[in-house]
């Protein structure tokens, strides 16, 4: 188990060298095939679909579901108007049909360190209402553990999301990944709850995108495969 102390002094040390929230999407970096391509899906989106209809990091999100040519090829087929535009069936049409829906490339993980009141868990709170919430909170742990599936490792390609060694925690919403300066957080909050062996894993991830890249990445996301 993880010295609280030595697991801070060993993290701020991994991270204190800069410091960037995850990003609201932000400028994506066309880093391979897939994420090229996606970013051509998601111009048209938001042609098509209009600013305030649109969420750019859910096209970027998307794992394919066969080769990325024939996706393509079919997507190139799609009628368009003079601005780039396709009719709002035809889009959704597509994009059922060929993609998996964000999200589904990964897998719940039921953390095994959860339990539903650690053992010296605030201690200094005495407020029922209030620990009563705060364990509320607590368990929210479970609904934002994950590992990434099997498909993400055996097709790389089909997926942006990168093929992480152990089960992690997730900022929620619309963020489906590890992400840099959430990791943060989570780990203090981890910590709180005496869940070391969860903070250990993912720690461990990103030692293991340090080790790939040479440092942790904006979210373990190949389009921020050469952002720091």
């Amino acid at each position: 188990m993880f010295h609280q102390n030595l697991f801070f002094f060993f993290f701020l040390l991994l991270f204190s060298p800069t410091i960037s929230p995850c990003p609201d999407s932000g400028p994506v970096e066309p880093t391979t095939p897939l994420v090229s391509f996606l970013l051509r899906l998601q111009s048209t989106a938001l042609q098509t679909l209009g600013p305030a209809n649109f969420d750019p990091k859910l096209y970027v999100d998307l794992p394919l579901k066969s080769n990325l040519s024939s996706t393509e090829a079919a997507f190139d087929k799609l009628p368009r108007s003079p601005n780039g535009s396709v009719p709002v069936r035809d889009l959704y049409r597509f994009v059922n049909r060929y993609f998996g829906g964000a999200g589904t490339d990964l897998v719940p993980a039921d953390p095994e360190d959860f339990v539903l009141e650690p053992e010296g868990f605030l201690p200094k709170v005495e407020n029922e209402e209030v620990r009563a919430w705060a364990l509320e909170v607590h368990s929210l742990w479970k609904n934002l553990s994950w590992r990434v599936s099997d498909e993400v490792r055996g097709r790389p390609d089909l997926h942006t999301l990168l093929p992480l060694p152990g089960r992690f925690v997730v900022p929620g919403s619309r963020f489906r990944e590890v992400c840099y300066w959430d990791s943060y957080w989570i780990l203090r909050g981890l910590l709180v709850s005496k869940m070391y062996q969860t903070a250990k894993s993912i720690t461990l991830n990103l030692l293991s995108l340090v080790k790939k890249y040479g440092y942790v990445l904006i979210a373990a996301r190949a389009y921020y495969a050469n952002k720091r």
